[in-house]
This record gives C-alpha cells, sequence and structure tokens, in this order.
C-alpha cells in the first residue's frame, strides 16, 4: 500500500471549498485522483483559512455536511469535539457540555451575537437558533479561553459561524450560486428542506437561507417505561418504545444579510434573521414549547394551538471589520426579540393546561482593536457589553384556587446587564514560542420587581420575596495565560492557566415559590426536580490549568495523536440542597433524605473540582489501488465532577467514552463505519437522585459521494438496533401528569434513539 493523501491537497480542498460549492467550478473531492496536473495561476480571492487559534479547537470542516445530515439539533455537531457532548432536550434544543460545564458556563456566540435563552427551562438555547445547514465553522475554547472571547463563564466559549460573504472579482461583475436540500429519517420521521441563495457584485453581496424541518416523536430500540396508570393520562395511547413529548413541528429558520465592501479592507454586515417554531416537546421536562390561549367563551378556559408559532426569535446583528496599517478594528452591535410559550402536548396529559409565557430582550455589542506593535508583538483591547430583559409570567386558568385568578409572576421585569473590558498580548517570541497573556473585568448586575402569584395561597412567599432587596452586583477579575512551544515540525505542546467568573442566571436567583408545580417549572437541567431561586447566590469563580499534547508528522497528513489533561476548581459553584422543612413548611421532611422520588431542592454556592483527559488521533492507513484509501480515527474522553462541599458527585457529567471510524475514500464516496462505546454511568448526584445508567456500544454507517453539483448522504445510524439509555439525557417526564411532584415514578432515564436509516440530497447551482 502507498499513501495517498498529500497534506496541500486537503488544504487546498478545504479552503476552496466554499468557493468551488459557489461559483460552480469544478469539485476537487470528485476529481479524485492521484493523477498530476499542472494548473493554471489561480488568483483566490479570499481570506485564507488560518490555523486554529491558540486554545481552540475546530470541528472538521470537511466533515460538516455528513455530520449535518444526521441530525436538526445544532449542538449535537459538537460530540464530534473530544471532551464535548451534550444535555438532551427537545429536538433541536440540545445543551453542548464541555469538559463536565455546560449551558451558562459556556459563553456560546451564534454570527458573533452573544443570545440568551428566555425559558424556566432554557428550551431555546442560543445554538438552537441556528440550523445545522448554515453553520460554515465551528470554534470551541475549553477551560481556558483567551480574554477577548470569554467572560462570564467558566466553562470555555463556543463560536458558531456561518459562511463569510463572498464578492465578485474585478473582472466577474455579478455573482451568483445557490444551495438546495432535503433530508430524510426514517426513526421519527423527521423531514426537512434547506435553501441558500447568493448574488454579489465587487463591494456588494446579498445572502438568503431558510430552511425547515419537523418530526414526531422517534422510537427507542426496545420498551423502557414502568408500569401504572400514570401513562394512560394522555389523549391517545403512547407504545413503551415510543419517547412522547419528542416532537417537534414547524420549525422554521430564515436569514437575510447585506455585506459591503466600499474598499478591499473594509467590510460592513447587516443581517436580519427569524426562526419560528409551531411546537416543541420536551421528553425530560414538565413543560413542552406549544402554543395555547384562552377560548372566546371564557378568558380563563385554554386550548391548544399547534398550529401558531409558540417560540419566536428575531435579530438583528450589524458589525464592520476593518484592516489598518496598525492593525485590524472590529465593531458589533445586535438586538434580539424573543417571546416564549409553554403549555402541554396533550399525549401528556389531557386533563388540564397551563400557559406560560416569557418575553426577553438582549441587546449586545463588541468594540475591538488588534494593534501590530511589531512583527512580535500584537496587542488586542477592547470592550463588550449585554443588556437582556425578561418578563416571565404564567395566565390564570380555571383551577381553583391554586392557579386562579391572577398571572403568576415568576420573574417580572428581570434585568441582567453586563459590561467588560479586556487586554490581551500575544507574542510570537521566536518560531517555537508563542504566549498569550490576558487580563479582563466585568460587571453584572441583576435584578427583579415584585412576585405575584395566582392566589393569596402565594402571599406568604411573595410577601417573603418581595420584603427583600433584589438587585445584585457582581464584579469579575478573569486573567488567562497560554503557551505553545513548537520545538519542531513533529510536535506541538500547549498549557495554560486561567482565573474566569460567572454570575448567578436571572432562573439561579429568582424564582421564588416553594410550591410544588411552580417550582417544578423552574428546572433548565432535565433532573425532573423542582427548583427554588437562591438572591444570595455569588459568582463562581473557576480555576483552571491545561496541557496539551499534539504528535504528528511533518505534514500533518499522514498521523497525529493529541492528548490533552485539564484540573478546574471552582469557587461557590452553584450546586443545590434539599429543601428542608425548616427552611419553608411547604417542604417535607421526607424532602430531606428520599433517595427514589423526585425531590425540592434550592440553588447554593460550594466547591467543586473536575478534572479530565481527552484524546483523539488519526491515521491514513494507506491506499489500494482499485480500492481507494483507508484511514482510522478515535476519539476518547474521561471527566469527573466532585462537589468538594459535600463529597457528592456533579450532575450530568459524561462517563467515560471512546469513538472509533474506519474511512474509506474513493473518487467522490467516502463511507464511515463508525463504532461509539460508552461506559456506565454510576458516578451519580445523590442530592439531585440522578439515575445510573448501563454502559452500550452502538454502530454507525455513513456514506456520501459528492459530484459536481451535487451532493448525496445515507446512513444507518444505530446499525444494530442497540437499545440503551442517554446518560446525559435527563429523567423521563415526558408523559403522564407532569405538574405533582411525583405523579410520573421516578428513575426512567430518556432513552437513545433505535435505528434510523437516514438521507440527505443538496444540490449546488
Amino acid at each position: 500500500m502507498t499513501h495517498q493523501f498529500p497534506a496541500r491537497s486537503w488544504a487546498v480542498l478545504f479552503s476552496v471549498f466554499p468557493l468551488v460549492a459557489l461559483s460552480q467550478t469544478p469539485n476537487p473531492a470528485s476529481n479524485g485522483d492521484e493523477a498530476t496536473t499542472t494548473l493554471s495561476t489561480v488568483t483566490v480571492d479570499a481570506t485564507r483559512i488560518e490555523d486554529a487559534p491558540p486554545g481552540a479547537v475546530q470541528l472538521e470542516k470537511h466533515n460538516l455536511p455528513a455530520w449535518r445530515a444526521n441530525t436538526s439539533d445544532t449542538a449535537r455537531l459538537l460530540e464530534n469535539i473530544p471532551g464535548v457532548s451534550s444535555y438532551g432536550a427537545g429536538g433541536i434544543s440540545s445543551l453542548p457540555v464541555v469538559q463536565g460545564l455546560a449551558d451558562d458556563r459556556l459563553r456560546t456566540q451564534v454570527d458573533g451575537m452573544d443570545l440568551m435563552t428566555a425559558c424556566p427551562n432554557h428550551m431555546n438555547p442560543a445554538m438552537s437558533f441556528i440550523d445545522p445547514t448554515r453553520v460554515a465553522s465551528i470554534e470551541v475554547y475549553a477551560g481556558i479561553a483567551p480574554v477577548s472571547v470569554g467572560g462570564d463563564s467558566i466553562g470555555g466559549s463556543i463560536l458558531v459561524k456561518p459562511a463569510p460573504p463572498k464578492f465578485a472579482k474585478a473582472d466577474e461583475g455579478y455573482i451568483a450560486s445557490g444551495e438546495l436540500g432535503a433530508f430524510y429519517r426514517s426513526n421519527g420521521y423527521a423531514n426537512g428542506t434547506n435553501l441558500s441563495l447568493m448574488l454579489a457584485s465587487e463591494t456588494l453581496s446579498l445572502n438568503y437561507t431558510r430552511s425547515a424541518t419537523e418530526s414526531h416523536n422517534y422510537w427507542a430500540a426496545d420498551n423502557f417505561k414502568k408500569r401504572g396508570a400514570w401513562k394512560t393520562l394522555g389523549e391517545r395511547s403512547i407504545p413503551d418504545h415510543i419517547v412522547a413529548a419528542s416532537e417537534y413541528r414547524g420549525s422554521e429558520n430564515e436569514d437575510i444579510s447585506l455585506a459591503w465592501r466600499p474598499m478591499r479592507n473594509h467590510l460592513f454586515k447587516i443581517g436580519y434573521g427569524e426562526q419560528r417554531l409551531d411546537y416543541s416537546g420536551f421528553p425530560n421536562q414538565r413543560m413542552d414549547m406549544i402554543s395555547s390561549g384562552p377560548s372566546a367563551d371564557d378568558p380563563l378556559d385554554y386550548t391548544i394551538n399547534k398550529g401558531k408559532p409558540s417560540n419566536v426569535n428575531r435579530t438583528t446583528n450589524i458589525s464592520y471589520v476593518g484592516q489598518y496599517e496598525w492593525g485590524e478594528l472590529e465593531g458589533r452591535y445586535f438586538h434580539q426579540n424573543l417571546r416564549h410559550h409553554m403549555d402541554y402536548i396533550q399525549d401528556r396529559f389531557a386533563g388540564m393546561l397551563m400557559p406560560m409565557d416569557t418575553v426577553a430582550t438582549t441587546d449586545g455589542g463588541l468594540i475591538k482593536a488588534s494593534i501590530g506593535l511589531s512583527e512580535i508583538h500584537t496587542l488586542r483591547i477592547g470592550s463588550d457589553f449585554q443588556k437582556y430583559r425578561l418578563d416571565d409570567w404564567w395566565p390564570p386558568i380555571n383551577a381553583g384556587v391554586s392557579m386562579c385568578c391572577n398571572d403568576f409572576w415568576n420573574i417580572r421585569e428581570g434585568e441582567r446587564d453586563r459590561v467588560g473590558y479586556f487586554s490581551e498580548w500575544e507574542a510570537r517570541w521566536t518560531p517555537a514560542w508563542m504566549s498569550l497573556l490576558g487580563v479582563r473585568y466585568d460587571t453584572v448586575r441583576s435584578d427583579a420587581g415584585a412576585a405575584q402569584g395566582y392566589s393569596n395561597s402565594y402571599a406568604g412567599d411573595a410577601k417573603r420575596f418581595n420584603a427583600r432587596e433584589h438587585e445584585r452586583q457582581d464584579e469579575h477579575y478573569d486573567a488567562s495565560a497560554l503557551f505553545r512551544y513548537t520545538p519542531n515540525l513533529q510536535q506541538t505542546y500547549d498549557f495554560g492557566v486561567a482565573r474566569k467568573t460567572r454570575s448567578p442566571n436571572l432562573y439561579e436567583r429568582y424564582p421564588w415559590s416553594y410550591n410544588s408545580m411552580a417550582a417544578l417549572m423552574n428546572n433548565f437541567v432535565g433532573d425532573g426536580n423542582a427548583y427554588i431561586g437562591n438572591p444570595d447566590l455569588k459568582q463562581e469563580v473557576a480555576h483552571t490549568v491545561s496541557a496539551t499534547g499534539d504528535w504528528h508528522d511533518e505534514n500533518q497528513e499522514r498521523w497525529n495523536f493529541k492528548a490533552t489533561a485539564y484540573l478546574t476548581y471552582v469557587e461557590d459553584f452553584i450546586d443545590a440542597e434539599r429543601c428542608k422543612n425548616s427552611f419553608n413548611s411547604q417542604c417535607t421532611v421526607t424532602n430531606e433524605t428520599t433517595r427514589d422520588e423526585y425531590v425540592k431542592l434550592r440553588y447554593i454556592n460550594q466547591s467543586a473540582r473536575l478534572y479530565g483527559l481527552d484524546l483523539s488521533g488519526r491515521r491514513l492507513l494507506g491506499r489500494i489501488e482499485g480500492l481507494g484509501g483507508f484511514s482510522v480515527s478515535g476519539m476518547a474522553s474521561y471527566v469527573r465532577g466532585e462537589n468538594r462541599t459535600t463529597g457528592d458527585n456533579l450532575y450530568h457529567i459524561m462517563p467515560p467514552n471512546v469513538k472509533l471510524a474506519l474511512i474509506h475514500k474513493q473518487g467522490g464516496l467516502t463511507t464511515t463505519f463508525e463504532t461509539h462505546m460508552v461506559a456506565s454511568k454510576t458516578n451519580t448526584s445523590q442530592v439531585r437522585n440522578e439515575s445510573e445508567t448501563p454502559g452500550y456500544t452502538l454502530f454507525n454507517l455513513r456514506s456520501s459521494y459528492e459530484w459536481k453539483h451535487a451532493r448525496i448522504d445515507a446512513a444507518i445510524e444505530n446499525l444494530f438496533d442497540r437499545f440503551y439509555y442517554l446518560p446525559l439525557g435527563g429523567a423521563y417526564v415526558g408523559q403522564g401528569n407532569s405538574m405533582t411532584i411525583n405523579g410520573i415514578p421516578w428513575g426512567m432515564t430518556v432513552p437513545g434513539r433505535g435505528r434510523s436509516f437516514n438521507v440527505a440530497l443538496n444540490l449546488f447551482f
């Protein structure tokens, strides 16, 4: 066998792929082959694709089309990065986890916007606002993120980027291109379409994208539900292998942007995006995203309306990037308007409804200057801000004094404002040594107005909350230091330390009611428990050390092996404690000790420690004449999370897992046979009564073929139809009366998807 994949060919393929697809030039992946061809000089009019920034891991762009064909959930794309997994949620709303830290502990930017969720269950996280088909690249900064990309977060930063605008060359006049695609997945009968169009001159570039997707409930490979009448409370009978409340419909994303490049070194861009979603179930939450409204005869009598969007997110994004003799200047302003409504999918519980409304706005911006002080030294200085407003109220219904006759104000006039300033010094001392040092200061102010219950039965809790001062202000002092040593062309070593700070979100500080039903509605971790806020929470402060070794051949084409070890100690980590009868008479004595029921919890500051090891590698095996080339790749992750105050395990820590893949390439054909091995989860959170999950091994088979103007992907996920529970899937409460804390049996975990046949077709024109 001989090796046939020169690194420069891959580099050229990756760097020109967007241009190829958009400008209808021949596709390098399909010409395949090995014959030496002398090409005429080609001038590439685009920004050069850079190496991964210090501290960052980039998703392999050449694999994105295949991964996008198998999910409509952008966060799940990240599962192909070592050390990254995802919390289960709705069909398009998973929450990413980086080295054991998730959700608001990560800073997530979508097209440069620091977007916020607006839901007591975090059903609409930032990555749910961009369809996978629009994603062009993702950068993940785990743990030690440079201060210029991360503030108010302790777990790292995720930067999700669409394709950059494209312009015509001076002699081309106008250029136009597009892409049209569709997919189908058998498990859940998921289907969808995507469209992108581009029209550009030398100075203007207009881009439009649209996508739509929907799915029925998916099914597991075997029955998983406990016996009992709790399963019979919905409008219809749901078989025991069907994961109720996992369906979604009417998910539509539209984005239009106009870029203006008056001179080659200055780029202005304005974009408008809108996401609408008719409804989406959440099997590990006690509510769903679905519209409901009062009837004409009785304003307290609600009915479900599946045809009306329950979640509408609109964004306006204005940015500028300019190149000057002294360096680069970047500016951005964005506005987000989010309307969100929850109620029950009636397959869950047909007995009654419970409307819940949330309206939020976020304004944010950034100004950053990168100043080239010399050929060695670069200084970055800047400031960013985020202004967040939220109202969360639950309209009354005809259900007696427990839910009538006032609006229940969960969070009224919620405010969370952040302003940050940073300075960062990058020095490339020698070809072997690089350093990146930064400091950052943020202030975070949060506040909430007066609470109000449905009736006087909530008056005691509301009175106690309203008697307190709600405004809080935190100060963050962050610093990071990254060093890279490249002794030769076969080795690279990164190591660093960081201090990072995060303030509590509004749903950790301000939910005020100890009533079981009200507390159950405030849960964004999917464990089935009820949560009460704590206005006295302090900010979390994380101290992280990390080291990475990357060994590879000189051209990084034949093999590489990478290992990252990390340790994070978190002061005032926001965990949970059992609600005691001494706190509030609505918390029972049993709640303090039970081990096999859902419980009431209150947020509390404690200390925590996380440590782990991530491994990844690949090896080009070679080529067999007539059969094509073969390679293998793999990655493995281990993370341990401990509560240092109580000795408990942290919640939702992914057990050790390994992915291995054998890849075959022949011309435009790529076939991957993948296995995913996950160990049993036994280190579970006792305070939350988290359930253990057994280990499992899955096999996936994926294949794609790419022509000049088309690409088709086909896959069989979970090839042998293996039953398994999702270690981070959360508690199964998607069926039955979820308004009562133990109306659904404790101890059921959301299972993984059974075998699915997937196919996707994309046409380029």
